[in-house]
């Protein structure tokens, strides 16, 4: 987890002006130039890893985006701008030579991220931008960006279509409130801000090409939120309340769980382990309430104005605060409050970004830990390892690992011949001995009794088990490393195997 202890007084500051911002919906429109004095273009020079092959890194590559000034020494935009840097440059308006940035806070799973210039001149002729509330259905925004294919500002206007809950692309499981918007928002344009009345309304972030003319917004809710997680020094991220449900729009389903006539609420089918829902609430309960707003029949609440789905009031709220929900059980109402903790799921499950692959290497055996960018750096879908990194879990919730280890691949040698073609073997046992995490992995290997003459590694996926001669291929190990040009056997993040 990153500290951020430099600035939590400045992000107090800057979450007042959300409060003095959104209160005069009548202010004057910011004229353009005011705004074109916060927006500055961003170039990333990004260097990500080689999945399948973990020591190495790829090329480094140029990326460009858009972020604004939110208070004297803050620029904001979207994590995936500037996410893996290892240069991060801004473009000052009329300023020629480019200013070095840092990346200040992240947050990969709401795609935010702030930034700082410790060049004090920078900052001379910017102005910082105000911020808004939600914007209402059908009224016009206005998005300012440095798409590529120029190096000028470019501003689009367009209208508020939809306000829900969707995906957010830079993570690949984490859904948000975000704003959905006919103004063209194109690759370089994110991180920009979507002003409406002068006032920031959100933070342009993806776009659907599958549609024309549809883009996205981040709103100003979760850039608050955002901010509130940084004031003690450290992002925790957006809780999760850990639960899968399902609407209750059949009446006859209803009957059968013995609800009251006129009665809303949603099912819950499954509670996720280790999550904040795990050991207060249960599958078969019905969720009334959350925090006083009635459920309806589909999962949505009342919550500003808007009918969205009920989630919404978790995501507003901070790891460690509680939530409480009526809920119906046993033919009954009950109230029941939880702590809010992160999501159950790590850097396996989201896309990793800023954050190097672990691996193990022994005898030339390529161990990896099973995740999300593993899975999709392979050349086609794994239905194996789909279902391992997916559902294994919920189906076989006894299985359960700190880690899936995989067997990515074998690099040729003597004594591991016979085995050279094979790929993507997840391991299950080493030598009888259920493997839990790669760290797990690594503390068998080095602690193997005297006695020990074969390496066995089983999956319950293969008929047969992997099994090498310890001395062999102990005896070939820098042999190996040499021949392959790795100077790393192993990069483990995690301190203990268990």
């Amino acid at each position: 987890m990153r500290r951020f202890e430099r600035f939590p007084m400045r992000l107090a500051l800057l979450l007042s002006l959300f409060i003095i911002a959104a209160s005069p919906l009548h202010a004057a429109p910011r004229e353009r130039q005011t705004v074109e004095q916060a927006v500055v273009r961003l170039t990333n020079y990004q260097q990500s890893p080689n999945w399948n092959a973990p020591w190495r890194m790829k090329p480094p590559q140029p990326s460009t985006g858009t972020g604004f000034l939110v208070e004297p020494g803050l620029i904001l935009t979207s994590a995936h701008v500037v996410s893996d840097s290892r240069m991060l440059l801004v473009h000052k308006p009329s300023v020629p030579e480019p200013f070095i940035a840092k990346v200040m806070a992240v947050a990969h799973d709401s795609d935010l991220a702030l930034l700082q210039v410790e060049d004090p001149s920078f900052y001379e002729g910017l102005t910082p931008l105000p911020f808004g509330g939600l914007p209402v259905l059908q009224s016009r925004v206005q998005a300012y960006g440095y798409p590529l294919g120029g190096e000028e500002l470019s501003h689009t206007a367009g209208v508020v279509s939809r306000i829900e809950f969707g995906t957010y692309v830079h993570p690949g499981v984490d859904s948000h409130l975000l704003i959905q918007t006919d103004t063209a928002i194109n690759p370089g344009n994110s991180g920009g801000p979507v002003v409406q009345e002068g006032k920031v309304v959100g933070v342009a972030f993806q776009s659907n090409l599958k549609l024309n003319d549809v883009g996205y917004f981040i709103p100003v809710p979760l850039i608050q939120r955002f901010l509130r997680d940084l004031e003690d020094g450290s992002y925790d991220g957006v809780p999760e309340i850990g639960i899968q449900t399902s609407t209750l729009l059949n009446r006859n389903e209803r009957a059968f769980l013995g609800l009251p006539e006129g009665a809303g609420g949603v099912h819950v089918d499954r509670i996720l382990s280790r999550s904040s829902a795990a050991g207060v609430l249960q599958a078969d309960d019905v969720l009334l309430e959350i925090e006083g707003l009635p459920i309806d029949l589909a999962g949505m609440v009342h919550h500003q104005a808007l009918l969205v789905d009920f989630y919404i009031v978790a995501e507003g709220r901070q790891v460690g605060e509680t939530l409480s929900f009526v809920i119906w059980r046993d033919h009954q109402r009950q109230t029941v409050a939880l702590t809010l903790k992160p999501p159950p799921f790590g850097h396996e499950v989201r896309n990793s970004y800023d954050r190097l692959p672990e691996y193990l290497i022994h005898g030339g055996l390529v161990f990896v830990a099973l995740t999300r960018n593993y899975l999709q750096a392979q050349e086609q879908l794994h239905p194996v390892l789909a279902y391992e990194h997916w559902y294994r879990e919920i189906e076989q919730p006894n299985t359960r690992r700190k880690q899936r280890v995989v067997l990515a691949r074998v690099l040729p040698a003597s004594s591991n011949s016979g085995y050279t073609e094979l790929r993507n073997f997840v391991l299950d046992q080493f030598n009888n001995t259920p493997v839990q995490s790669l760290a797990h992995l690594d503390s068998l290997l080095r602690s193997l009794p005297s006695e020990t003459e074969h390496l066995v590694f089983t999956s319950h996926w293969n008929p047969l088990p992997v099994m090498l001669n310890r001395h062999e291929i102990a005896s070939e190990h820098d042999a190996i490393l040499r021949t392959y040009g790795i100077t790393e056997t192993k990069r483990l993040h995690r301190k203990t195997g268990l």
